[in-house]
């Protein structure tokens, strides 16, 4: 090569460093972020990637079900197994693969809970508002970039692989956070979960009687595979869960779909909306028709740790750590 050439190569190189560098710069400011308690899942989603690495024996993944349910500082504080709620809203079963495939890079745990919600859902895409809403906050990576691959057709993939073709309108809505924020900053107390106030919510009973088994989706069953190939490739008990949320006959024979497909290949699986007896649910404590309340988590919670230790006895505790117990205490959870 000759030295003009490397000249020029050197110059366009420099340019597409600075380039880049004023980029990342904008894009972190305009970028949305939701950062407001309790959908603070900016903080959530962010704050997980600054958790200490091989942290959790048990990892929750899946939707807003998954994030309402479980408190990972009630579990605790009952077992002394430490847990985070990789969850995030409408997350499709394509977003909860790659969602593991992130966890389980600085991750080791043994056991990884998935709430099946979406799993029944037949929608090929979602709308654009959801999926940014679980790509936003992930750095970008080859897995990122699958994920996105998966998230969008050809042609609509730009603005999540460079969210300031989404956001570069924000003008008039940008606040001082919007400039402050840092990612590495991010730490969520509560370990992903979404603490819901109560509500005078009254949940929707539908006869249930001729419910018969609905299917998977081929996309998402193809990701459910994928998800029970990582687990054993990763060593990784795989618990397929419903957590309660009180759902209509149509969400009931996808619920069974992904049943049936759990006996078959010999999964776990459990719906814990047929246990509202033994954990004490009523329709008080739920924030809406879907969703526990605070009170309602907490109940379940303390259910679900009974269970989780019938179930997996020889789960890893670290009953004593002064931070996780410093945090409780602080959180005054029920």
């Amino acid at each position: 090569m000759s030295k003009q050439n490397k000249t020029a190569l050197a110059r366009g190189l420099a340019f597409l460093l600075v380039f880049l560098v004023l980029y990342a710069g904008v894009d972190h400011i305009f970028r949305r972020k939701s950062l407001a308690t309790p959908w603070n899942m900016t903080t959530k989603v962010a704050g997980f990637y600054n958790e200490p690495e091989n942290e959790f024996e048990v990892m929750f993944f899946g939707s807003s079900h998954a994030y309402a349910s479980f408190q990972p500082l009630t579990l605790y504080a009952d077992t002394g197994v430490k847990s985070y709620v990789f969850a995030t809203q409408k997350q499709p079963v394509w977003a909860t693969y790659h969602y593991m495939v992130e966890a389980f890079k600085t991750q080791t745990p043994a056991l990884a809970v998935v709430e099946v919600n979406m799993i029944p859902d037949a929608q090929e895409y979602l709308d654009e508002g959801t999926n940014h809403s679980y790509l936003d906050d992930l750095p970008l990576s080859r897995n990122k970039l699958a994920l996105i691959e998966a998230t969008a057709p050809q042609g609509e993939r730009a603005p999540y692989v460079l969210p300031f073709l989404k956001y570069h309108g924000r003008w008039e809505e940008l606040q001082a956070q919007d400039f402050t924020y840092r990612r590495a900053g991010q730490h969520d107390d509560l370990k992903g979960y979404v603490c819901l106030p109560d509500t005078e919510a009254v949940p929707v009973y539908e006869d249930l009687s001729g419910v018969t088994p609905g299917t998977i989706p081929e996309k998402n069953l193809g990701y459910v595979e994928q998800i029970a190939a990582l687990c054993e490739e990763k060593g990784v008990q795989l618990w397929l869960v419903k957590a309660p949320s009180n759902p209509l006959a149509e969400q009931v024979a996808g619920i069974w779909a992904v049943e049936a497909w759990a006996q078959e290949n010999g999964v776990p699986f459990d719906d814990f909306n047929r246990a509202f007896g033994e954990i004490g649910l009523t329709p008080e404590v739920f924030y809406d028709q879907a969703h526990l309340d605070e009170t309602g988590a907490a109940r379940f919670t303390h259910w679900f740790g009974e269970l989780l230790l019938e179930r997996y006895p020889n789960l890893t505790a670290d009953p004593g750590d002064p931070e996780w117990l410093d945090v409780i205490e602080r959180e005054n959870l029920q």
